[in-house]
């Protein structure tokens, strides 16, 4: 992950994109912080945390209302994005989620939740899990 982020630092420094290139170090900083911290770490999560960073700080302009500072900040997370794995759809997900709460049966809303985020952790929003799981067992 440090070196295909090095790689495309580069190509940014090359073709001027500022943006980009200040993205990119951005990561490489949190990156190069998580080696120091001497805790084990995975570099998806360092880029998943940067990720999560970025969309709360979307979600404090809006609510602030600042409509370029949001611009700004999309722009940044679909760099960011560009480093992580492909997120399932909202077809997928639904599915999935179904599948997993009819036939592993949970008892509640944590353990569904538990079951759903270690077999697809990585590749499925929590938030929208949480929601789908909520709505299906208010089905019950």
């Amino acid at each position: 992950m440090r070196e295909r982020i090095t790689k495309e630092l580069r190509e940014a420094m090359k073709s001027q994109n500022k943006l980009r290139m200040s993205v990119l170090r951005m990561l490489l900083a949190e990156i190069t912080n998580a080696e120091k911290s001497g805790r084990d770490f995975e570099y998806i999560d360092v880029v998943k945390g940067y990720a999560k960073k970025l969309k709360k700080t979307i979600e404090e302009y809006e609510r602030l209302q600042i409509q370029d500072k949001v611009n700004s900040c999309k722009e940044e997370l679909k760099i960011v994005e560009e480093f992580l794995p492909k997120q399932m759809t909202d077809e997928e997900l639904e599915r999935v989620v179904t599948e997993v709460i009819e036939s592993e049966k949970p008892k509640d809303i944590g353990s569904a939740m538990k079951i759903i985020m270690s077999k697809y952790k990585g590749v499925v929003d929590g938030k929208k899990v949480q929601t789908l799981v909520k709505d299906m067992f208010l089905k019950k």
